[in-house]
């Protein structure tokens, strides 16, 4: 165990930074322990921590800056103590590797370095008690972006799979975190927490870590073994049979979060009539907690029912209702209370259409959860994905100049696209030519070519856009390090199968995936997917994305919508499913601003109706709006 033979004394002077995945298994250890010892506050500040580990670090464009801070080999040998400079004498190897430092000084004189570290890489690291922790933690928060709520979601400590690989840790049984660190009635009351487990989680994480193999079992055939009838039968039947599997799997996700899943709404867009509602609501709301003695906990998960009561069915309303108390006369008075809100939310959504849209999410997600649907527990609202607290504090402070009313507003005009480069994906690469030559005949597209690095790094990546569309995530053409070491502009798509799944990197690791590179570059927002899909499926995923957030080059081309589906998968042939067909001049509300939004679309099925092709694709990073095709309604 952690705890034996004074490793956690030990491990408690470092930060997660210094040790690695051992500090994460402790800070959820001690998360754990608080949470059961009623120190609910203390155990937010230990999941938050458990999140930034050594990995994060070298992720990081400031890396550079940081590895030339350390001293030179004259420094090193002026500070040595004289038992020091005595060893050093005498031991040939600490000869070695300063005589390895000056070579190395020679070569590749150091730039003067930085005077300070900036604060945002481990905001934590001079933290030296919880209390303390949580504050440092809510101050950041409190400076986020107010549109945004910000959700934590965290696997608990499992001392069975300490020293276990990644298959391992995620099928194994735990409990999950849900933390609210920054809410609707934040600043007023601070971070809460939930613990959410029951019998049904051991069975859910066992078969979802079985998901990607089945979907891999079902999709890899010959396709010299598919020309017959009983064959194609046969796969189709099999495809349909894991359709079945996770709706079922998805269902069964939802049935577990489901007493909270109205806290995955976001704050209603912010206008005159929104703003006088929910005032009247938070006033009701605290009078009825003023009356019941209903503390913070419950005056903040009452406040978020109440204003999304509305999209919320009876039976939710009742059920939300029982979470909140264990009396009746109360449990009937809440949910009166709700039921009217609801009346009163549904009179201002029709006065006031933008009163129903809702600003993004942004959820923090634990490594070890990060392969579920949480889009699905909520498909109408707008999701962003980030690995961590220090992520996502990081992006907002290089990117907070371009953050409006909670997104980040680029304006896309130039672009770049890296399409099929093994050139063994032909239908695939048939499809996307055509409709990248059609649609954005403005960018620099590379087809069925190899890229060089230096093309990635100072082309693709310095592009307002850059899509990918190939195999995985592109990683095997442009070292992850050298993304690192850049400074990504661009907002980016990475078109391939897991192209933003979290993968282990051998026994007893952190995760990494595409993403944590191009965030380390502090690529502003990142779309990708969370496992394999089928070509032609992901391909009218694709371009139905692209075709929605980006201008095209020509205003005279028909709208993606009217185009002959079968005809352009089949051959790439783009033409009209009719004989008179509009113009994008003649559409001018076709586009949507909001990459989130579309992504919206995708998860609630508009695009690619079965569940195993809409599922599958997030946003990573901060919610990016492209002013290029619609100004912000704010």
């Amino acid at each position: 165990m952690l705890e034996t033979g004074g490793e956690a004394e030990m491990l408690a002077g470092f930060s997660s930074a210094d040790v690695g995945p051992e500090a994460k298994e402790y800070n959820l250890l001690r998360a754990d322990e608080e949470y059961r010892n009623g120190n609910v506050e203390h155990s937010i500040y230990y999941q938050v921590k458990a999140q930034f580990q050594s990995t994060d670090l070298r992720y990081l464009t400031e890396s550079a800056e940081l590895e030339n801070q350390r001293p030179t080999s004259e420094e090193l040998i002026k500070s040595a103590t004289k038992l020091e400079k005595k060893d050093y004498k005498s031991k040939k190897f600490l000869q070695n590797i300063i005589k390895y430092l000056q070579q190395m000084e020679q070569e590749k004189p150091a730039k003067k370095p930085i005077n300070e570290i900036p604060e945002y890489l481990d905001f934590l690291e001079d933290v030296q008690n919880p209390t303390e922790g949580l504050t440092r933690i809510s101050e950041k928060c409190n400076n986020l972006p107010q549109e945004w709520c910000v959700l934590q979601l965290c696997k608990s400590f499992n001392p069975a799979t300490t020293y276990s690989v990644f298959n391992e840790i995620i099928a194994s049984d735990g409990a999950i975190y849900l933390t609210l660190l920054r809410h609707c009635r934040s600043p007023q009351l601070g971070p809460i927490c939930l613990r959410i487990s029951n019998e049904n989680t051991v069975n859910l994480f066992r078969e979802y870590s079985t998901l990607v193999e089945r979907f891999r079992r079902v999709v890899t055939v010959d396709p010299l073994n598919m020309k017959g009838k009983e064959a194609k039968q046969k796969y189709w039947e099999e495809l349909n049979g894991f359709d079945t599997f996770l709706q079922k799997l998805l269902a069964d996700f939802r049935d577990i979060i489901s007493p909270y899943s109205f806290l995955f709404f976001g704050k209603r867009y912010d206008c005159t009539v929104v703003q006088k509602q929910i005032n009247a609501t938070y006033t009701r709301v605290d009078d009825f907690c003023l009356v019941n003695q209903w503390g913070s906990h419950q005056r903040v998960l009452l406040s978020q029912a109440a204003l999304h009561a509305n999209r919320l069915d009876t039976a939710d309303l009742k059920l939300i209702c029982y979470e909140l108390s264990s009396n009746e006369n109360e449990i009937q008075s809440a949910f009166e209370l709700l039921k009217g809100l609801a009346s009163d939310w549904t009179e201002v959504e029709e006065r006031q259409p933008l009163a129903s849209r809702r600003f993004p999410i942004i959820l923090v997600v634990d490594e070890r959860l990060d392969h579920l649907h949480w889009e699905q527990l909520v498909t109408v609202q707008e999701f962003s994905r980030v690995k961590s607290l220090h992520c996502l504090w990081r992006l907002f402070q290089n990117h907070k100049s371009n953050i409006k009313h909670g997104y980040y507003t680029t304006n896309i005009k130039r672009g770049m696209c890296v399409i099929n480069p093994d050139a063994d994906l032909v239908n695939s690469g048939r499809r996307l030519r055509s409709f990248f030559e059609y649609w954005l005949s403005q960018w620099q597209h590379l087809f069925e070519t190899v890229p060089k690095e230096e093309v990635m790094v100072k082309q693709a990546l310095q592009a307002d856009c850059f899509v990918y569309a190939g195999h995985g995530s592109g990683l095997q053409y442009v070292n992850g390090r050298i993304i690192c070491r850049a400074r990504v502009r661009s907002v980016v798509f990475l078109f391939g199968c897991d192209s933003t799944r979290m993968l282990g990197t051998g026994l007893y690791s952190a995760l990494y995936g595409a993403h944590d590179y191009y965030h380390g570059a502090l690529c502003p927002s990142i779309v990708g997917t969370l496992m394999p899909a089928l070509d032609g499926n992901m391909d009218t995923v694709s371009v139905t994305i692209l075709s929605l957030w980006l201008a095209p080059g020509d205003n005279k081309v028909m709208p993606w919508t009217h185009i002959d589906r079968v005809s352009w998968l089949k051959n790439g042939i783009i033409k009209g499913k009719e004989e008179t067909t509009p113009t994008m001049s003649d559409q001018p509300n076709y586009h949507l601003g909001s990459l989130c939004s579309i992504l919206s679309l995708v998860q609630q099925g508009k695009v690619e109706p079965n569940i195993y092709n809409c599922c599958i694709y997030v946003c990573r990073g901060l919610p990016a709006w492209n002013l290029a095709v619609e100004k912000l309604p704010l």
